[in-house]
C-alpha cells in the first residue's frame, strides 16, 4: 500500500488486470443486492401475512362468539359483523374466502333473525325456528372448529413461503 495526499491506494498485484478486481467487487455487490431482495420478499410475505391472520382471527372470533352467545348478545350495529373487514379481505384473499364470508355473513343474518323471533319479535312457526336456529348453529360450530381454518389455511400455510 501506499499513501497518496492522506489517501490510500492498493497496489495490483502484478498480472492482474484492473477490469478482474471490478468483476469481483461487482459480483460481491450483485450478491449483497440478492440477498437484500429476499430480505425484502420476506418481509412483504410476513406482513401480508400479518394483515390476513388479523382478519382470519376476526373471523374466527365471530364465528366462535356466535356459537357461544348467540347474535343477540353483542351489539353489532345494524350491519353483520363481518361487513368491517369484507372490503379489505377482497384485496387480501382469493374469491373462494369471498364467497365463504358471503356465507358466513348471511347465516349470521338468518341466525340473528331467528333469534329475534325466538325472543319474541315477529313470529313464524316455532318448530321451524327451533330446527333451522340449531342447523345454524351447527353450522357456525363447524365453522368455528375447522371450516374457517381449512378456508384461510393456504393464505396462512409457510410452507408455501419457499
Amino acid at each position: 500500500m501506499c499513501c497518496v495526499q492522506g489517501t490510500i491506494c492498493f497496489e495490483l498485484i502484478k498480472g492482474v488486470p484492473a477490469a478482474f478486481v471490478t468483476l469481483i467487487i461487482g459480483g460481491i455487490a450483485a450478491g449483497i443486492t440478492w440477498r437484500q431482495y429476499k430480505v425484502a420478499q420476506a418481509k412483504l410475505k410476513l406482513d401480508l401475512f400479518e394483515r390476513r391472520y388479523k382478519i382470519f382471527h376476526q373471523v374466527w372470533e365471530i364465528l366462535s362468539w356466535t356459537v357461544r352467545d348467540g347474535t343477540r348478545e353483542k351489539n353489532w350495529g345494524l350491519a353483520t359483523p363481518f361487513n368491517n373487514f369484507l372490503p379489505e379481505a377482497a384485496f387480501l384473499f382469493g374469491p373462494e374466502i369471498g364467497v365463504f364470508l358471503d356465507k358466513c355473513t348471511k347465516s349470521w343474518t338468518e341466525l340473528s333473525g331467528l333469534q329475534a323471533e325466538k325472543d319474541g319479535i315477529g313470529g313464524r312457526d316455532k318448530q321451524k325456528n327451533i330446527e333451522r336456529t340449531s342447523e345454524l348453529t351447527t353450522w357456525f360450530f363447524e365453522q368455528a372448529s375447522t371450516g374457517c381454518k381449512e378456508q384461510f389455511g393456504k393464505y396462512l400455510d409457510f410452507a408455501n413461503w419457499k
